[in-house]
């Protein structure tokens, strides 16, 4: 006697854990919303700056100038003790490899401008700008 055990396609699989993924993912940006408000860095005039470093690339972003990101950072870093070395915020923005914490020094110095994808995630990271949600143009079906 053979037996048989229907299961769902590998399509009909792959969209029921994208439906799971998006059901989680909107339950994040929920709680995102629930996120504290931390004051501003203290002794720091963001308004000497131009705000170019908080658009999108294609609205015209330029990198962050020195001064704001290591105002930024050491402001992130107190107020968040978890990551306080460079090497833990580093990881946090998804640098790796052993010299990322050397890497969020130089960017703190200027020796290196934040790359846009390290910098718009730390910016969403502290509620500076939202997060951009792509539309899905479709579902296309793997050939395997």
């Amino acid at each position: 006697m053979k037996i048989e055990i229907p299961l769902p396609s590998i399509a009909d699989q792959q969209r029921v854990i994208y439906e799971a993924a998006t059901v989680a993912a909107i339950n994040q940006l929920r709680a995102n919303l629930e996120a504290p408000t931390l004051p501003s860095p203290v002794g720091f005039d963001e308004a000497q700056f131009p705000r170019t470093h908080l658009l999108r690339e294609h609205e015209g972003w330029e990198p962050p100038t020195a001064e704001l990101v290591e105002a930024y950072f050491r402001h992130f870093q107190d107020a968040f003790p978890d990551y306080g070395t460079d090497k833990k915020l580093a990881r946090l923005l998804g640098l790796r490899g052993q010299s990322a914490d050397r890497r969020i020094r130089e960017f703190k110095a200027g020796t290196y401008k934040v790359p846009y994808g390290v910098w718009r995630h730390f910016l969403v990271l502290t509620g500076r700008v939202p997060q951009d949600i792509i539309p899905v143009m479709a579902f296309i079906a793997c050939s395997a």
